[in-house]
């Protein structure tokens, strides 16, 4: 039941989320745009639910957890990831795009990242207003040797901007 007694008008998606040493399988429940949802300032924290979360470090002693509900800071997450395309309108991305290396302090992220037509190549990730940049058509890439397999390919994913350390063309 949703506020006041009324039914959720969310919907649920499989996600994975890439956090530093760590990669957790999910179910995401969101409502509206996504994009606008996942940028919402006024919430810090992701709710995920039916979460499968495996330590991706060798040596972890966290290999792998079950949990029914996790609570994970948006500012830790490198990437969202899902599991299959949605429509625009339900996105809120932007029609161009350019093929893109990302590289966070743990993968490198190659894919097609969507931005508004005047945006700058050099600073679209620094100057973005929002939280989460959305791209398409996203290969993963561990910057460190796992003790697990990742996630490699997703058609949709979310990357936290201020996790990017640099970024070039392919």
């Amino acid at each position: 039941m949703g506020f006041l007694g009324q039914a959720s008008t969310g919907r649920q998606f499989p996600l994975t989320v890439l956090l530093p040493g760590y990669q957790v399988q999910c179910n995401f429940h969101a409502t509206g745009i996504i994009q606008t949802f996942l940028n919402d300032e006024q919430k810090e924290t992701f709710v995920l639910h039916d979460a499968s979360v495996f330590g991706l470090e060798p040596g972890s002693p966290a290999t792998s957890m079950m949990l029914p509900e996790m609570f994970v800071r948006k500012d830790h997450c490198h990437a969202l990831a899902f599991e299959s395309m949605l429509d625009r309108d339900d996105t809120g991305l932007m029609p161009r795009t350019e093929n893109l290396a990302v590289y966070t302090s743990h993968y490198c992220i190659q894919a097609d990242f969507h931005m508004g037509s005047d945006a700058l190549l050099a600073d679209f990730i620094s100057g973005s207003k929002i939280m989460f940049i959305g791209a398409t058509n996203a290969t993963f890439f561990p910057l460190f040797r796992t003790q697990v397999a990742i996630i490699q390919q997703a058609p949709l994913v979310f990357i936290h901007r201020d996790t990017v350390r640099m970024h070039h063309r392919m």
